[in-house]
């Protein structure tokens, strides 16, 4: 574990998803600010940050749209200096669109960017599957990423992320309870998170949406975004259903919560 890990401030930003790449732009911008002036270093967005996890995605996944985007919020952060992990679309050569996110270091440079490998059926029919998991750097930490319900694959992980080979784990998605099994609190994916980061010994750093689009009623138990120590201790959840930025220390049970737009 690197000796910088303890203390790092991180803001979570469980910020609110909207239809139009504007207002998920706005939404970035004013978490970046807040974290900034809570002293955090490095600021974790939800999968698809840029344009929203949503049925209009089509609109907005358009390199065109998403490029500028990503380079204005690599530019904000140098500026802030603040590092950022950040879900947006990506595109290759071929026109294969990804769910990927990107560790953007507080330089403004990007460290890695890791692509979706465990698509659900709806999202197989838009997106490509990514291949690789590679570990960036931030605030001198060695980061990576799993995406939503990659956090269930635990043999893929291993084999992605050898145990000692990062120092923080995002997992960004929209985690929520199945509706089909009985209600726990927490909920089962919290346990996928503590095996994940008891094996990796890694904290485990979860950004979830506070709301849902496509079905509004899906929004109930979202958000609750959680951190977990490599003891596999669950140190806090965010507010569930509510829109916001949490900010932390690294290896604290404590977090200040700054409301934002419901």
């Amino acid at each position: 574990m690197s000796p910088t890990t303890p203390n790092t401030r991180i803001a979570i930003a469980q910020v609110q998803m909207f239809w139009t790449l504007e207002e998920n732009m706005a939404a970035i911008r004013d978490a970046m600010a807040i974290a900034s002036a809570q002293g955090a270093a490095i600021c974790v967005f939800s999968e698809l940050a840029v344009t929203g996890c949503h049925r209009r995605i089509g609109e907005f996944a358009r390199p065109e749209l998403v490029g500028p985007a990503v380079e204005e919020i690599s530019a904000l952060g140098a500026k802030l200096k603040l590092a950022v992990a950040l879900g947006a679309p990506t595109f290759d050569s071929s026109g294969a669109k990804y769910i990927t996110h990107h560790l953007i270091d507080e330089s403004g440079q990007l460290s890695a960017s890791i692509s979706k490998r465990g698509l659900t059926d709806p999202e197989a029919t838009f997106f490509a599957r990514g291949s690789v998991r590679p570990v960036g750097h931030l605030q001198g930490l060695r980061c990576s990423v799993v995406i939503c319900r990659e956090v269930e694959d635990h043999i893929q992980l291993s084999k992605d992320l050898p145990p000692g080979s990062v120092d923080m784990i995002f997992l960004p998605g929209s985690l929520r309870q199945d509706p089909d099994k009985p209600v726990s609190d927490p909920p089962p994916y919290v346990d996928d998170m503590r095996a994940i980061a008891q094996r990796h010994q890694a904290y485990v750093v979860q950004t979830n949406w506070p709301n849902t689009l496509n079905r509004p009623e899906e929004s109930k138990d979202a958000g609750a975004s959680g951190v977990v120590s490599p003891a596999g201790e669950l140190m806090f959840r965010l507010p569930k259903e509510r829109a916001g930025v949490g900010v932390f220390n690294l290896g604290e049970r404590t977090f200040t919560w700054h409301p934002g737009e419901a």
